[in-house]
């Protein structure tokens, strides 16, 4: 058995099971790329249609490590005027993860069901399932270590997860640099063995902050619709005090979002 592995804005994943035993070497790398406690990014969403129409959002992820095991992340939108205030939170616990939206629009906090977790995001092309992931918050049921492969030009580490049937995925293939231990390919799949996404990373976006590797640019593309969202990441911050109130769902729709420098 292998233990978490939490790697935000990494689409990566926990495990509590393994088909094998993963290297030292691996976990190493990936926990490496972990913050020690909190994280604050402001990042940018560009969200193209089938008819080249560009959506562009704003949003600001906060995400806190609660204990050894669990952490929480919350996004709160800034742009456009139609989504501002808009938030979303996922609470990563035992047996499954708790998510949350507030619209504005609709002055309620909702909770976020299993049959929606396959859903778009505001539009984009990460539905609730691609974004616990991207912040390293849901767990897999097994994994599985392939032989080493090339992407871009750079050796990477291959590992194959299967998720829990709840999943809007059948497998999940993600090719993990060696280097710089972020994941620069991310095949899923859907049920029939088909390729429905792919999330990339240029390794020209890889950049160092605080000691930690991470994507500043990562684009993710609907194979199947021929859609594609492209995230980029205009700031990082780490070790940031974060309240608690903000990653409660009760307080959802009121709580202050805090102004980070």
């Amino acid at each position: 058995m292998i233990r978490r592995i939490l790697l935000p804005l990494l689409l990566i994943f926990s495990s509590h099971a393994a088909a094998v035993e993963i290297p030292a070497e691996i976990e190493a790398c990936l926990k490496g790329n972990v913050p020690a406690s909190t994280s604050v990014q402001s990042i940018e969403l560009r969200a193209r249609d089938r008819g080249n129409y560009v959506q562009v959002m704003h949003a600001d992820v906060f995400w806190k490590r609660r204990g050894d095991q669990a952490s929480s992340v919350m996004m709160h939108f800034s742009e456009p005027v139609d989504i501002r205030g808009a938030r979303f939170l996922i609470k990563q616990q035992e047996p499954d993860n708790e998510m949350y939206i507030y619209m504005p629009g609709l002055l309620k906090v909702r909770r976020v069901t299993s049959r929606k977790i396959s859903s778009s995001v505001m539009g984009t092309d990460f539905s609730y399932e691609d974004f616990e992931r991207l912040h390293g918050v849901l767990t897999d049921l097994k994994l599985e270590l392939f032989p080493e492969e090339t992407v871009s030009g750079r050796p990477v580490y291959v590992l194959m997860s299967y998720p829990e049937e709840s999943s809007g995925y059948e497998r999940i293939a993600s090719y993990i640099d060696k280097e710089s231990c972020v994941v620069l390919r991310t095949d899923l799949y859907e049920t029939g063995n088909q390729l429905r996404k792919q999330l990339t990373v240029d390794p020209a976006a890889v950049k160092d902050v605080d000691g930690l590797w991470y994507p500043s640019e990562l684009l993710m593309k609907d194979l199947r619709d021929k859609t594609e969202t492209r995230l980029l990441v205009r700031r990082i911050k780490t070790g940031v005090a974060l309240d608690d109130g903000l990653f409660d769902e009760s307080q959802l729709k009121q709580v202050d979002i805090p102004q980070i420098d």
